[in-house]
């Protein structure tokens, strides 16, 4: 049984369904590989979703990472009107990509956000051609996305290439051209007062704690719902074994109720031999 091969059937399974599967194949393993696969991460919901695109939309997973040397080669070149056309068709496809999923915002957030590092990072790309992640992937686009905890098993060397200053450079290029934008938006409206800015801050601030407190117990209860149905698993499996051994003593006590009804019959049987000769042998003595 080759791991990688159980891998792709498992990150290839609805998520719901991941322990139950990675049990039954570890099951089936011998103990070196059963080891191995326990090893295997459940994805989180992005991942998950990510990595159905990958198997069920390739060729729009392949459009959307292709924008990337597009757009690389577009900076390269100061083409603006290339940059917001490609711009403008990276999101009608990450759009495309996201429709009828029927995800929350947050993760929906996250797999846009994945897959937009994998547009910017070469390392992230094969990360998500992959269809092992089992987390969301971001990018700051200056350095490589470290992807090392981010994939079910190793992907290959080759699909890693050493980073590109001129990549470095487009990306810091992109993120210069949205802040322009973001700064003559911000322009064109009025200015709040200071007053108004401090309550936005803390509403800011009150809203990302209570996300890293909602994302923490999540998390949290995850692990706590993976241990407990690997829990139900051994106890399932147990309560087989035990099935099984109750099944074999019930058959061997059939049988030795059978042999015992025998034996009683065939007591009887010699006991009234044994009656009959005693009778036989006084008769001859008279």
């Amino acid at each position: 049984m080759d791991l990688r091969d159980v891998a792709g059937e498992l990150y290839a399974a609805a998520p719901a369904d991941f322990i139950a599967k990675r049990n039954a194949a570890a099951a089936e393993a011998d103990r070196s590989t059963a080891k191995q696969i326990k090893t295997l991460r459940k994805p989180s919901a992005s991942a998950a979703a990510i990595n159905a695109l990958v198997r069920e939309h390739p060729d729009l997973v392949g459009d959307v990472l292709d924008i990337g040397s597009r757009m690389r080669d577009a900076f390269a070149s100061r083409d603006r009107a290339e940059i917001r056309a490609l711009t403008q068709e990276r999101q009608r496809l990450l759009q495309r990509a996201t429709d009828g999923l029927d995800l929350s915002p947050a993760v929906q957030r996250e797999v846009e956000e994945t897959l937009q590092a994998a547009v910017i990072d070469p390392a992230a790309a094969a990360a998500v051609r992959s269809g092992m992640l089992v987390r969301a992937l971001e990018s700051t686009g200056l350095e490589q996305v470290d992807v090392s905890d981010a994939v079910a098993l190793p992907v290959e060397v080759e699909d890693f290439p050493a980073p590109n200053p001129r990549r470095r450079k487009a990306a810091t290029a992109e993120r210069a051209e949205a802040s322009e934008a973001e700064e003559r938006s911000e322009a064109e409206e009025p200015a709040e007062t200071p007053g108004e800015r401090r309550e936005r801050q803390r509403r800011l601030r009150a809203a990302e704690k209570d996300l890293e407190r909602a994302r923490s117990d999540a998390e949290a209860t995850e692990d706590e719902l993976d241990e407990t149905v690997d829990r139900r698993g051994d106890l399932e499996a147990e309560r087989d074994r035990l099935q099984r051994k109750l099944q074999r003593v019930v058959d061997d006590l059939t049988e030795t109720r059978a042999a015992e009804r025998s034996l009683r019959a065939r007591l009887t049987d010699a006991q009234r031999a044994v009656r009959e000769a005693e009778r036989a042998l006084r008769d001859a003595r008279d």
